[in-house]
């Protein structure tokens, strides 16, 4: 019988984990939530970086990418003469509206009617921190040419003058000039908004800032090229990058670009998104500004405000956006051509515009305007200068993100003024330089000019003109350009020698404007040894001795270098470095203008004579604001003492008779007849500068490579200056003048002789009030005329029994002595004497 069987140990079965809990394990969990926390702090860290970032530029719905640089704001009064042309072009460069109805209202809008021109600005309209008039309506005369009246609409109130908003001249960008004009959403035109989603980011409605399959396919091409071709990017993307980002092609600036346009959904509305996207992109340059936004667009390929444009001319501006070069309508039309018509399909294919609007659309030509080639446009040159003090003004301080409004001291009426002065001038040089076929064959060898127009008072720097052609040559000629003025220079030296009145020079006898000096050639003995032997202006000489007024009227070279020389050059040294020019050496032929100086520096220096010995240092800059219309800093003068104001006085008197007989008469000639004062320069360059009671200008014109230019500063630079000066005045009058001020006191006029610089006597054949430093003038009559020294003239009755002739007393001059002295001094012959002499030349160097 067999065993019974033992029962065996069943071993338990093995159950197996699910796949999700073998993949989900607490450990991994734990890993996953502190990746997760990492991740979603690292989100938040950067979701609140940038969110402050896009805060900080957003106001509202106006985007404010830049600080602005403005010129000065424009004042319109009753009677001015500014045509309806001119006023016009002036709204439309401020980016105002044609239009009588109201639509966006942060944007101004003007309109025509019966009675004139009706102008309402805009809600944000600022001037110097100031909201400006609320309307206003103009009226002119029959012809257009001038205003006739200002008045409040409705009311009929009458206004003497209205403060409009000054031009928007640049933003403040570290890499380029920029030219916008902000527009609101409900101002772009819908074939514009529908041109550019089609073309750019058909998607645009539907994503959160990023199209995923467009990234997607964007990835895959840049990683089977080996290298990043494309981008992907939507319009936000787009909009990001320009104000945030580099377009640097690297995978890092594209993620950082996602994740702003994530945050910048989240912010704003498409709406708003669109009209940022519509006021920042590039769209082309003209000249050296780039073109940013449609509506600035739209006035430089149209002449049009955008609210204006037709469906063409929006597929053109939406095709620029991809390659604003390549696709441009003046250096590639056939492209643009393409491009535009490319545009208006994707339209058709979106259903945005029926296929028969877009054959029509493509019927049309390019037809856009002519493109701008005026040199020097929106006074390039100033721009520079201003850019430069604003880094001296604010260092260190990043401007372009400070979202300021920056006033400048340019005046575009004056600055407008000043460029067309010197393009039609030097084309008129142009034809009579020496050698002019090579030099206009070879443009770094044409004629140069510079001119640099200030208030005296404040510094003020009104118009800069650095050269003829700022595309050609960026070297500002009115601020950097070194050149030896000449004569220019000359008043410096007569300067030095009236403050001889107030014991400067230790000379026994101060010089005065009647001290004789000898008009003849004359080897001088220089402090090195050296001899010295200038030449008159063509060698031209009296021979005489000549009082010093004549000296600067006629611009004679020796008797300038005799006067430095009896003051010391010392003196003149001192006098040039008050003034705010280069420290002369001491060398005779300093008297002359040899020492270097640039344009800016001789205007400074002038303010002076201007304004009674009061030098201003010259600024660009007026006002600066913030966001808010707070300002930030405004203009403060500086200015210091420099020469006294009798010298001052004494010194314009001089430089008045040089322009209405002197080396500068040419002046009168041409039709300037307002009271001036100014002196010519001629060097290897033509020099002036000149100056009406509230308004100084100084003109360069010469080569940048030194030629002799073969032209008196009468024939070069001194049409600039009054062409210039004309218009200015036309367009301001108050910068004119009815005389200069005089001193308070410290000085007296005087009735003398011009031949002997004595009293005058009724014996004189001509007699002339001239100024001198009190005390200083003269204490006896005229030798030479004086009835006790003249023999009997039968003509007039006269006999030396009559009493001898007293001058009536006048200030606070001595009365004549009588002395029986003066017999032994003056017994000459007339002949002897020297005579006035008038120059039919001009004598200038």
């Amino acid at each position: 019988m067999s065993a019974p069987l033992k029962p065996q140990k069943v071993q338990p079965r093995f159950r197996r984990k699910s796949l999700w809990r073998r993949i989900v394990t607490p450990r991994k969990v734990a890993v996953l939530g502190i990746f997760a926390a990492i991740g979603l702090g690292v989100f938040g860290y950067f979701y609140v970086q940038y969110s402050r970032m896009l805060d900080a530029k957003l106001r509202g719905d106006v985007l404010i990418r830049t600080s602005g640089i403005y010129a000065q704001p424009r004042t319109i009064r009753a009677g001015q003469s500014v045509s309806v042309a001119e006023l016009k072009s002036h709204f439309d460069d401020l980016g105002y509206a044609e239009t009588a109805e109201a639509t966006d209202p942060n944007r101004g809008r003007y309109s025509f009617d019966s009675n004139g021109m009706t102008i309402v600005p805009g809600t944000d309209a600022i001037v110097d921190g100031q909201k400006i008039f609320p309307a206003a309506t103009i009226t002119f005369t029959k012809d257009g040419s001038s205003i006739a009246r200002i008045a409040e609409p409705g009311t009929n109130k009458p206004i003497s003058a209205i403060t409009i908003e000054p031009e928007l001249l640049t933003t403040v960008s570290n890499h380029n000039r920029e030219k916008r004009k902000n527009v609101a959403y409900d101002d772009i035109p819908k074939n514009l908004v529908n041109a550019i989603v089609a073309i750019e980011d058909r998607r645009f409605l539907e994503h959160r800032g990023i199209d995923y399959r467009g990234l997607v396919r964007a990835v895959w091409v840049n990683v089977t090229n080996g290298e990043i071709t494309q981008g992907g990017s939507t319009l936000t993307q787009q909009l990001v990058k320009n104000l945030f980002l580099t377009s640097e092609r690297t995978y890092k600036r594209k993620l950082q670009e996602a994740f702003l346009a994530i945050v910048l959904e989240t912010r704003l509305t498409k709406d708003q998104i669109m009209q940022l996207y519509c006021n920042e992109i590039f769209l082309g340059q003209q000249g050296t500004y780039s073109i940013n936004g449609v509506g600035e667009a739209a006035t430089v390929y149209f002449d049009k405000d955008v609210s204006k444009l037709e469906l063409h001319e929006c597929a053109l501006i939406a095709g620029i956006v991809r390659g604003p070069s390549l696709y441009s309508p003046y250096s590639n039309p056939e492209k643009a051509l393409e491009r535009r018509n490319q545009v208006l399909d994707a339209m058709v294919e979106m259903t945005f515009v029926t296929p028969e609007e877009a054959a029509a659309a493509k019927s049309r030509d390019l037809e856009v305007v002519a493109r701008r080639v005026v040199a020097n446009a929106d006074a390039p040159y100033f721009i520079d200068y201003l850019q430069k003090e604003l880094q001296t003004v604010f260092p260190g301080t990043e401007l372009a993100s400070q979202s300021l409004r920056i006033y400048s001291t340019i005046d575009m009426d004056l600055q407008h003024a000043a460029e067309r002065s010197v393009r039609e001038n030097l084309a008129a040089l142009d034809k009579v330089v020496p050698d002019k076929k090579t030099k206009l064959a070879n443009p770094d060898m044409q004629v140069q000019a510079a001119l640099i127009a200030l208030n005296p008072k404040t510094g003020e720097i009104y118009a800069m003109v650095g050269g003829r052609d700022y595309e050609a040559s960026q070297l500002n000629r009115a601020t950097d350009a070194k050149r030896q003025p000449g004569s220019v220079f000359k008043p410096v030296v007569y300067a030095a020698a009236i403050e001889s009145a107030y014991g400067a020079t230790g000379l026994p006898q101060p010089i005065t404007p009647v001290t004789p000096f000898l008009d003849a050639p004359e080897k001088f003995i220089t402090p090195q040894g050296d001899v010295y032997e200038p030449d008159n202006y063509g060698k031209s000489y009296t021979k005489k001795e000549l009082p010093l007024r004549e000296g600067l009227v006629k611009s004679l070279n020796v008797i300038t270098v005799r006067v430095a020389e009896r003051i010391g050059l010392f003196q003149v040294q001192q006098v040039a470095t008050k003034l705010g020019l280069p420290k002369p050496p001491a060398f005779l032929s300093t008297a002359l203008g040899t020492t270097e100086a640039t344009p800016l520096e001789v205007a400074e220096a002038y303010t002076a004579f201007a304004d009674l010995g009061q030098r201003a240092k010259p600024t660009g800059l007026a006002r600066v604001t913030n966001g808010e219309g707070a300002t930030v800093r405004a203009l403060r003068p500086e200015v210091q003492p420099a020469i006294h104001p009798q010298t001052a006085f004494i010194i314009t008197d001089f430089m008045k008779d040089v322009i209405n007989r002197g080396t500068a008469a040419g002046a009168r000639a041409r039709g300037f007849s307002a009271v001036a004062a100014g002196k010519t320069g001629t060097s290897r360059d033509g020099w002036f500068a000149g100056y009406t009671p509230n308004l100084v200008c100084v003109v360069y014109v010469g080569f940048d490579k030194g030629e002799q230019l073969g032209l008196e500063g009468s024939k070069s630079a001194l049409p600039i200056w009054t062409d210039f000066m004309k218009s200015a005045l036309k367009y301001r009058p108050e910068l004119g003048g009815s005389e200069f001020e005089k001193p308070a006191d410290g000085y007296v006029e005087v009735d003398v002789d011009p031949e002997s610089g004595g009293l005058a006597t009724p014996h004189c054949l001509s007699h002339r009030v001239e100024l001198f430093i009190a005390g200083s003038e003269p204490k006896d009559p005229c030798p030479i005329h004086d009835s006790s020294f003249a023999e009997p003239n039968p003509d007039d009755g006269s006999d030396l029994d009559t009493p001898p002739y007293k001058a009536p007393p006048q200030g606070d001059r001595p009365k004549s002595d009588k002395s029986g002295d003066k017999k032994d001094r003056k017994q000459k012959d007339k002949s002897d004497r020297p005579r006035r002499v008038k120059s039919d030349e001009d004598d200038d160097n």
